[in-house]
């Protein structure tokens, strides 16, 4: 039976970057987690030179970047092409636009132009400070997760610092009652929300990042309860990473994971998917 890390190298499309199936035209987000989880491997080397060639070829001039080369606006797809390059040194300015971009990306509440100031701007809700899907828009706990993973260390800008602060109030604010998290901007809904798998995991890694204290042990036991009502492979892969790198890995649920990769090597002939339960599996990023 191939490796994944073969099937990831078979998979890749022929203009470098990978997409949700194989051989599909690249999109941002399948083509970071595939660079992820090849970066240290050495049978990929030249599938990963390859990947990041295609990922910095499709950078805006803005700095960020969208869901696929034919995508003109910058999104949160920028934050997994960060964290990808965080472990390519070569390309600086690159790196450093996307920081900027990601630094000041408008809210709904703050403009791009204010942010890009001097001066912090003044806003009596944390909320106006935190991550969107996409410029001018409210923001999510899965873009907000995102873009503390991608600027971490990344910066020493105060802007930086104050949205990553404000990042933390929000995820204490939007913890659901059993612990863990879902979208995030729970409150107009009129029923119960269930905290789920992969919002709960991004938070983890964030957490685990910026401030691993703040982790419930309720946060622990709603991902492992979601996990077991939910055994798809994105879900089953997330969560053990979460758990993993906070030293609560669990070798069946490893286990339970490689069961379900199919014999080309890959879980669901998906590079998106193989990506991510090959980290897991590792238990880094």
């Amino acid at each position: 039976m191939p490796s994944p890390i073969h099937y990831l190298i078979y998979a890749q499309h022929e203009s470098g970057g990978w997409g949700y199936s194989t051989g599909q035209k690249p999109v941002v987000e399948p083509t970071a987690a595939v660079l992820l989880a090849i970066r240290n491997e050495p049978p990929a080397n030249n599938s990963f030179q390859r990947g990041i060639s295609w990922l910095l070829r499709s950078q805006h001039q803005d700095g960020g970047w969208g869901i696929n080369e034919n995508d003109a606006e910058s999104g949160w797809q920028t934050a997994w092409a960060l964290i990808a390059l965080r472990y390519f040194t070569q390309n600086q300015d690159s790196i450093s636009k996307s920081v900027e971009w990601l630094t000041t990306v408008g809210t709904l509440e703050i403009t791009q132009a204010e942010f890009q100031k001097p001066e912090i701007p003044k806003r009596d809700n944390n909320e106006a400070f935190i991550w969107p899907w996409l410029p001018g828009q409210a923001g999510w706990i899965e873009p907000t997760a995102m873009a503390v993973l991608a600027l971490e260390g990344m910066t020493k800008s105060r802007l930086a610092d104050f949205r990553i602060s404000a990042a933390l109030s929000y995820f204490r604010k939007y913890r659901t009652m059993d612990g863990g998290w879902n979208i995030g901007n729970a409150t107009p809904l009129d029923t119960i929300v269930l905290p789920r798998v992969y919002p709960t995991a991004l938070v983890l890694l964030a957490l685990a990042r910026i401030a691993q204290p703040e982790i419930q042990t309720i946060d622990l036991n709603a991902l492992r309860q979601d996990m077991h009502r939910d055994p798809s492979i994105l879900l089953q892969s997330s969560g053990l990473l979460a758990l993993s790198t906070l030293g609560e890995g669990d070798e069946s649920l490893i286990s339970q994971i490689t069961e379900q990769r199919l014999q080309n090597g890959s879980w669901e002939d998906n590079p998106f998917f193989t990506a991510w339960a090959i980290m897991a599996c590792r238990g880094y990023l």
